[in-house]
């Protein structure tokens, strides 16, 4: 039988984790939480902080380990490639996962390989800023992190003042303390679950994305399918698998970040591993049959994935928000929430006695829930329904 290595045992790692014991294999799950939700989904687990290379490595030893994957989550790629370089795991290496997290060295290679993006400026440190370089740039622009994730640090702004009054918090978010400032694109934002095996890409699923007003931009929703012509999702195909090609992605599942224009599709960037949001796992699954946790598995193995498309519903991923600097004085359970068939899945994310801030970014979102339906319009509907119900059990002061 053979052993995964899987990075993570949070709730977006639960589905991965079932997906490989399903598949018959022994999940073997590192975390560093000492009862995180995925524990129990677990054939072994042990307990691992995220930068131990050595402890990582022993536990790869100790329990001979075959493959290694993690879902939804940017921060263990690249411990996994250092480990899959040493012990020659199928993943990508230090150099593709160095592209691919920092979002200077991911423009560089879409520019070198004429992949429609954003124009932008590399600053290295705060220093480096004076409004002089930006004379040939318009306003809004979008000021960004260079390593960060999940909205966190990224603005759209109007204004020289306004780039310094979020700089601090943005640079905050670097581990290198650098960031981007670059041009602001226009148009609907979509998201694109693709898999590459052997060298071969194919686009699963592509997803409309719901974000939140200006100046920040947080992802609130994800629908699919998104409705979009056929030339607008055959554009989008070539440009997608022309960026994973530039960044050298192989052999994982991937996640590409796009906008869609009058010139065609611009791509924003590129996730070398499962999206998040649970758009790899409840979404996608639900609504084209394609279990990505499962392929994410398979291809760590080397064996081709089942990427048939078996079912064809719209399906929801809503996160709701609750008034800011309110707090939560209690959670009601409400079991009659788990009778409706077309609820697939929901989460309160605040805790009693929290706080609430205003979402500036994703992990400062309420509660989530994800709906399935038969159009689109039904599946907006049911989603606003069952998160107010939700919303009810949560009693503020």
């Amino acid at each position: 039988m053979k052993n995964i290595l899987i990075f993570g045992a949070g709730i977006n790692q639960i589905t991965l984790i079932k997906a490989c014991n399903d598949l018959g294999f022994n999940s073997i799950v590192i975390d560093p939480s000492d009862n995180p939700p995925g524990k129990q989904f677990a054939k072994h687990y042990f307990k691992v902080a995220p930068d131990d290379y050595e402890l990582t490595k022993e536990v790869a030893i100790k329990m001979n380990i075959d493959g290694i994957v993690t879902g939804q989550m940017e921060n263990p790629l690249k411990i996994m490639s250092k480990l899959a370089n040493e012990m020659g795991y199928i993943f990508n290496s230090p150099e593709i996962i160095q592209r691919s997290t920092n979002k200077y060295l991911m423009k560089q290679a879409f520019l070198q390989n004429n992949v429609a993006c954003a124009n932008g400026l590399y600053f290295s440190s705060k220093e480096e800023l004076n409004e002089s370089k930006l004379n040939d740039f318009s306003y809004p622009l979008i000021l960004k992190p260079v390593d960060s994730h999940s909205s966190r640090g990224v603005y759209r702004v109007l204004s020289y003042n306004e780039i310094l009054n979020y700089l601090d918090e943005t640079i905050s978010f670097s581990r290198e303390g650098a960031f981007l400032i670059e041009e602001f694109i226009d148009g609907p934002e979509f998201s694109v679950e693709s898999v590459t095996y052997n060298g071969k890409t194919e686009v699963i699923q592509i997803t409309e994305k719901i974000i939140t007003p200006f100046p920040n931009v947080v992802e609130l929703g994800h629908i699919q399918p998104a409705e979009l012509t056929d030339k607008q999702k055959e554009q989008i195909k070539v440009e997608v698998i022309k960026a994973i090609n530039a960044l050298g992605i192989n052999n994982t599942v991937s996640h590409t970040e796009l906008k869609i224009t009058e010139k065609g599709p611009i791509i924003i960037e590129i996730g070398a591993r499962l999206g998040g949001d649970f758009i790899s796992s409840f979404l996608t699954k639900s609504s084209c049959g394609v279990d990505l946790d499962k392929a994410s598995v398979q291809v760590c193995l080397g064996i081709e994935p089942n990427l048939n498309h078996s079912v064809s519903k719209y399906v929801y991923v809503k996160y709701f928000t609750l008034p800011p600097k309110s707090i939560v004085d209690d959670i009601i359970e409400n079991k009659l929430i788990n009778d409706y068939s077309d609820l697939i899945f929901s989460y309160i994310f605040v805790k009693k006695g929290d706080t609430i801030k205003s979402v500036s970014h994703s992990a400062l979102r309420s509660g989530v829930v994800i709906v399935s339906a038969e159009s689109k319009s039904e599946v907006i509907e049911k989603a606003k329904r069952y998160s107010e119900l939700i919303i009810e059990t949560i009693k503020l002061k």
